[in-house]
């Protein structure tokens, strides 16, 4: 009876496993090309990552509590519990790989090639092979370019350009200027650094208050890993897009690490004459990323320099103050007339930073999180993520083309509704295309001109047509075609000269640029020299073969695309 018994139970439970492998067969969910995504585990359960996101400071916050993070959850039976940085971001990295101990998911921002070489990202070629179809198609020809020396793949950044699409508000470097000032003063239109810098004298002259507050003329940005928002300005004022600290040559495609060019002391000195003048910030030095978010939002500020997607945070808030002239307005400014700007990004692509799967995630999880990645980047997906719901966040007209009502956008421009939609949290970071989707479409909705001709309120239009423009890019000059774009993005040994050059400028910079800026204007040659005597003994000549040779191989494997595509 007892054998008859033990036989029965091992009988029931034997059927019981069969019955649950049925349920969880029935529950799991596959996608456009037939590769399953719901891997939430044998017996269906939502399966929870962790993913560490240095790229910016957040909410901490599970994915699932979103819109669109629950229905991916829904879909492929994985969330994540999303830490934002908070302090310096190679400290954090740095214990990281110290103690072995990673989350599952991990954007190391510009502690990226460290952890490659501390050995803490898995290679993600076979997993992208075997698994990942959605994000082979996205990535394309630049899959070559995201492989590291080794050969392998480690790191899946975000924007693979599929076409330019211009777009119609500015997302990159610019020189800012507040609209009260602008109005004040008659809608000047600076066009030169010395234009620029006269318009924030007279206004700081005739206001030397703001709201009972001494009236900043001009901050900057320089809080640890982003004081390239200071150091890249002389690229720019001579007619170079943001390929970082180097300048290539359109003909020979030689890299030139400019800290000691004739540009960066024109530059120096002009910032030296701006502060002798008492125009010039002198916390620039001191305050940090949030301090300085909130100097620009107290409306203080008449004038700074920055990338529209690193000060948005701040802008965003003045753009949903009821005062219009709060905001601010940039400018494509040069050295001197005759020089070409180069503010808008032309089609490029970055192969870091970007998200890695670390070694903290078993070869199960590694399939199950590479799906998840892979689910993300299907163009409906992406869709999603950019657009949102049709009917909700956006509509479509009889020719398929996609459109925003003035409360759609209302809605998606307002900070609460992104978070909770998720926009704020997936429309960057992950897998993500831009330029146009095969339908036609913007894949950003400010880039779709049937979206842009809405955004503006009666504010921006004032100023639109102050200026008799119909956009606010229109002011800059359309981006030169740059196949290695951006240069910024090669990969760096970790103990090389290169790298070596790298943190011993950064350091060098950070010491001398505050003396230099700050010196009485009688000692700026003695200033200047001393730092370029200094900047002479690093090796830079390394650093510069590394990216001219990157540079090189980019152009190569573009050239060799096209002739494949002929």
């Amino acid at each position: 009876m007892r054998k008859q018994f033990v036989w029965l139970l091992s009988l029931l439970i034997a059927l019981l496993f069969v019955a649950s492998a049925c349920s969880d067969d029935s529950q799991n969910t596959s996608s456009d090309d037939g590769n399953d995504t719901n891997d939430g585990g044998e017996s269906g359960d939502v399966i929870t990552y962790d993913f560490f996101d240095a790229s910016g400071p957040g909410e901490d916050i599970n994915t699932s509590e979103t819109t669109i993070g629950k229905m991916f959850e829904e879909e492929t039976g994985v969330n994540f519990d999303i830490e934002h940085i908070v302090g310096d971001v190679n400290q954090k990295v740095g214990t990281m790989i110290a103690s072995g101990e990673y989350p599952e998911l991990l954007n190391a921002e510009q502690s990226t090639d460290a952890v490659i070489d501390a050995g803490g990202f898995v290679p993600l070629n076979d997993l992208i092979e075997e698994h990942a179809p959605n994000i082979k198609k996205m990535y394309g020809p630049y899959l070559e370019y995201m492989k590291r020396d080794d050969g392998n793949i480690y790191i899946i950044p975000s924007g693979a350009s599929h076409g330019y699409v211009k777009p119609a508000n500015l997302e990159q470097g610019a020189w800012w200027i507040k609209r009260d000032v602008l109005k004040e003063l008659g809608y000047p239109q600076p066009k030169t650094l010395d234009e620029y810098f006269a318009i924030i004298e007279e206004y700081t002259a005739a206001n030397p208050e703001i709201d009972g507050a001494n009236t900043i003329g001009f901050t900057a940005l320089t809080h640890d890993w982003r004081f390239f928002a200071l150091s890249n300005q002389p690229n720019h004022l001579a007619g170079y897009p943001n390929d970082g600290g180097i300048m290539i040559d359109m003909d020979t495609l030689e890299a030139d690490a400019y800290p000691d060019n004739p540009e960066t002391e024109r530059w120096l000195k002009k910032l030296n004459e701006v502060n002798d003048k008492g125009l010039f910030d002198q916390e620039s030095f001191t305050q940090n990323y949030d301090e300085y978010l909130a100097k620009i939002t107290s409306g203080r500020v008449v004038g700074f320099f920055d990338y529209r997607w690193q000060v948005g945070q701040a802008l965003d808030t003045l753009a949903e103050d009821e005062d219009p002239y709060n905001d601010y307005m940039g400018f494509p400014i040069v050295f001197e007339e005759g020089i070409t700007d180069q503010y808008l990004d032309p089609v490029g692509f970055a192969a870091s930073p970007g998200i890695g799967i670390t070694t903290a995630a078993s070869e199960e999880d590694q399939i199950r999180i590479i799906k998840f990645l892979d689910h993300i980047a299907k163009e409906e997906t992406q869709k999603l993520i950019t657009w949102g719901k049709e009917g909700e966040t956006y509509e479509i007209d009889e020719n398929g083309r996609y459109y925003r009502t003035e409360e759609q956008i209302e809605t998606t421009s307002n900070t609460e509704f992104r978070d909770s939609f998720g926009f704020s949290y997936f429309e960057w970071g992950w897998p993500r295309m831009n330029g146009l989707y095969e339908d036609g479409n913007a894949v950003e909705p400010p880039k779709q001109q049937e979206v842009a001709s809405l955004m503006y309120d009666d504010g921006d239009k004032e100023f639109l047509e102050a200026y008799e423009i119909e956009t606010f890019t229109e002011l800059f000059a359309e981006p030169e075609e740059r196949p290695w774009y951006p240069a910024w993005d090669t990969p760096i040994e970790t103990g090389s000269p290169a790298q070596l050059y790298e943190q011993q400028l950064d350091d060098l910079m950070k010491r001398k640029f505050p003396e230099i800026i700050f010196a009485n204007p009688s000692d700026f040659d003695s200033q200047w020299s001393d730092f370029k005597s200094s900047f002479e003994t690093l090796p830079y000549e390394e650093y510069e073969n590394v990216i001219t040779e990157s540079v090189k191989r980019k152009v190569e494997i573009y050239e060799q695309a096209q002739e494949s595509a002929e």
